[in-house]
């Protein structure tokens, strides 16, 4: 098993023992508001579920990976209350369609933003006063649709395209510095 996916079930494991705000302590709110306004978007109708929630809803779904959309958002208390101030279960494809319409935009400034403030406060194995990293890959199924073709199959008789993901890691603390996806045609190497 890769780096990468231990560091992940870790995570995963972690997220599951304790609350949300455990994490979430650590993303100030401006950062995700920073990302938000990536979408280039703004709102004028008043949601139940603002697009800004769809970020938290995103960093929820990785952090609690067996549980369904439904129940991160509600766990995460992402809705807002209705006109009436209740708060109903809102309908997954509400949830669903404000997901899929936040985009990868945010989520990946959001990723680079964070990596470069963590990257601050991470101590770091030095070797002549350059940080020790270290680089690892995998590869994952992803959905079949014409996008993700180009990624090409692990095997000539997968079913699903997969997608070789690439890691950036402080060898001391495991902390991720970068991380980029290519089709699995590449290594880490090249």
């Amino acid at each position: 098993m890769s780096e990468l996916l231990k560091e992940l079930h870790i995570t995963a494991e972690f997220c599951q023992d304790h609350p949300i705000n455990a994490f979430s302590k650590h993303i100030p709110l401006d950062w995700v508001e920073e990302a938000f306004k990536q979408t280039g978007r703004a709102s004028l109708r008043k949601r139940r579920f603002h697009a800004e929630q769809a970020v938290w809803l995103v960093l929820g779904i990785g952090l609690l990976p067996n549980r369904s959309i439904q129940n991160v958002c509600d766990q995460l208390e992402l809705a807002f209350p209705d006109t009436k101030g209740e708060l109903p279960p809102l309908a997954t494809s509400s949830i669903i369609k404000g997901k899929e319409k936040l985009g990868a935009t945010p989520m990946r400034y959001l990723f680079k933003l964070t990596a470069a403030q963590w990257d601050k406060q991470c101590e770091f194995d030095k070797v002549c006063d350059l940080k020790v990293l270290s680089v690892d890959g995998t590869y994952f199924k992803t959905h079949d649709t014409d996008s993700n073709q180009q990624f090409g199959h692990a095997q000539k008789s997968a079913s699903f395209p997969s997608v070789l993901a690439f890691t950036l890691m402080s060898t001391k603390t495991h902390m991720i510095s970068d991380a980029a996806f290519d089709p699995v045609s590449q290594s880490e190497i090249s």
